[in-house]
């Protein structure tokens, strides 16, 4: 009987969680996206490329 009270908790807590994200990832659509600068590792010479 616990264990099926306690499953049965669980299931909602994930439910809930999934209509969480899922609303403010709705209400969220209207923003833009945000840049994130990335950087780009130097490239090796050609040679030492070829030695591998």
């Amino acid at each position: 009987m616990v264990q099926i009270f306690l499953n049965s908790a669980v299931a909602v807590l994930i439910a809930s969680a999934f209509l969480t994200t899922a609303i403010s990832a709705l209400r969220g659509k209207d923003r833009s996206p945000q840049k994130v600068p990335v950087r780009v590792p130097a490239r090796q010479h050609r040679s030492a490329a070829r030695r591998n």
